[in-house]
């Protein structure tokens, strides 16, 4: 082999070993070519809705920039307002679903100042997915980078940062996103026998600081199983709290990831996912909740995309998936099951490890609500779901869980468990055959749930197809439990029209039609 050969080999193995985040998936995210398809905004005298006084800034692509560049983004406040301004991309950029990505940038501001990044599936609506605040100087400094986990359907993709509407002078510059590996040691655990527990048992623990009055504070409280007439929202929510005996431990922080929420619909008797988020947001708030009292918690953001957080001094820590409020069925909840999965992990890694000695303690529930914008008024426009039980945290991945169902309904008709869409076996659900039922709803758009069976531990794949037998999807390609098996088909970028989904395992083959219609 020449030398040349073994250059042009070496060169490639480069290419094909080269990292990810190789990549900026932001154009002009330096500025070297302008604002590019970055897109200002503020609320100024032409809204008619905002209040004064209005905000007044400029914003402008000029030299000296950061980090030894030429050009930076500065944004010069002439006047504070009430109302925030943000730069956007508003053309939107390349996300994949389920992949992880990063953000870094360069930012100073002539007062210590707050700013925010979110990350939108529409850059065209008002929630974020992901949000990140982050505190910067009067010094041109680094930040990131900031990982998180592209969940959603990708719709028009793409980032703001917000940098408020108060007094503060901001610089911005390499602002870059980038796709790496996710490298995490995620391994979810969470059994039926736990679920049911949370809804029944006493505390392992009691949390520190909440009055013996509140009915939640010895043991799990049952709420409202179903939403009242009329509303369409919901949300999930948890509590860290330190134990009543105190907390020895100085190194030890709790990693949080994971937060679903299932309802259970009384039309076809299927558990639905309504809302799921590796990353959570909150606040500390006053461990009594009195006066709704908070102030910003101690969060870290990990490198897997989920954060990680302390409590204590007198506050808890009390969050929510971070896109906060989710649309529920009208009519048809029958019941609710929220969970999350949390591990303690070390604040420094470099010093001693106490996280036997640590204290904390978790439980999770969640709220119905009269609509998706909603006011908080006194418990009259939001009604508790229920509250779980009180664990122990500990250095191992563990679910907890809140559940809405009595236990023989629980026992029944059993949850999606540790993240898998499939349910998990139940003596009441085991089978003889395979089999694979009529999707429903049929016909649908854009989503349908298809439900399988299994007599035993086996290796099954359902694929869908189209009428021509071009592979549209594969759903399930892996070992699953035995019993009833549920999961959801997403056909949002699919034509209308006849489709095929296909249950193979071992000697058992089965073919049935599904109708789309736009």
């Amino acid at each position: 082999m020449t030398l040349i050969q073994h250059i042009l080999i070496a060169v490639i193995f480069c290419i094909l070993t080269a990292p990810l985040a190789a990549q900026n998936l932001i154009s002009d995210g330096d500025f070297e070519s302008g604002m590019g398809s970055w897109y200002p905004w503020f609320v100024d005298e032409n809204a008619s809705w905002a209040e004064q006084p209005y905000a007044n800034a400029e914003f402008s692509v000029k030299g000296p920039g950061l980090g030894g560049s030429d050009n930076a983004l500065y944004i010069d406040v002439h006047e504070p307002g009430k109302y925030d301004w943000y730069i956007l991309v508003s053309k939107g950029v390349p996300l994949q679903q389920d992949k992880m990505y990063q953000i870094s940038l360069r930012a100073k501001s002539d007062v210590a100042k707050s700013i925010t990044i979110g990350v939108h599936e529409d850059i065209s609506s008002g929630s974020p997915f992901f949000t990140e605040t982050i505190d910067i100087t009067r010094d041109d400094e680094p930040y990131g980078p900031i990982p998180f986990l592209y969940e959603p359907i990708p719709k028009q993709p793409g980032i703001k940062i917000n940098v408020g509407g108060m007094e503060g002078n901001v610089a911005i510059d390499d602002v870059v996103i980038e796709q790496v590996d996710d490298e995490s040691d995620f391994t979810p655990y969470n059994t039926l026998e736990a679920i049911i527990g949370d809804a029944t048992l006493p505390h392992e623990g009691l949390p520190h600081g909440v009055p013996s009055s509140y009915d939640w504070s010895q043991k799990p409280r049952r709420g409202a199983q179903q939403p009242p007439a009329g509303w369409t929202a919901a949300i999930a929510w948890g509590q860290l709290y330190e134990w009543i005996e105190g907390n020895p431990a100085t190194n030890t922080r709790v990693q949080i990831r994971d937060m679903a929420m299932y309802y259970l619909s009384k039309t076809d008797g299927a558990w639905h996912l309504l809302q799921k988020s590796l990353r959570v947001d909150g606040a500390a708030y006053r461990e009594d909740f009195v006066d709704n009292i908070n102030k910003p918690a101690d969060i870290r953001s990990e490198p897997d995309g989920s954060i990680s957080v302390t409590a204590g001094d007198g506050y808890n820590f009390h969050y929510w998936p971070s896109a906060g409020r989710v649309e529920i069925p009208k009519n048809d909840v029958d019941g609710c099951f929220v969970t999350v999965q949390c591990r303690l992990i070390l604040d420094d890694p470099d010093g001693v490890d106490d996280r036997d000695e640590a204290r904390y303690l978790m439980s999770v529930g969640g709220d119905w609500w009269e609509s998706m914008t909603a006011q908080w008024d006194n418990w009259t426009t939001n009604q508790d779901m229920g509250i779980g039980r009180f664990r122990f945290i500990t250095s191992d991945w563990m679910g907890y869980n809140m559940i809405t169902l009595p236990v023989d309904r629980v026992r029944e008709n059993p949850p999606p468990i540790a993240g898998s869409t499939a349910v998990a076996d139940s003596p009441a659900k085991r089978v003889a055959n395979f089999d694979v039922q009529q999707n429903y709803p049929n016909p649908f758009n854009p989503t349908t749930i298809i439900r399988y069976t299994v007599p035993h531990l086996s290796h099954v794949k359902l694929q869908v197809f189209d009428l021509t037998g071009r592979e549209i999807a594969t759903l399930v390609d892996g070992v699953v439990p035995p019993g009833l098996n549920v999961i959801e088909f997403d056909a949002f970028d699919l034509a209308s029209g006849v489709y095929l989904y296909k249950l193979r395992s071992e000697d058992f083959s089965r073919i049935r039609r599904m109708l789309l219609i736009r």
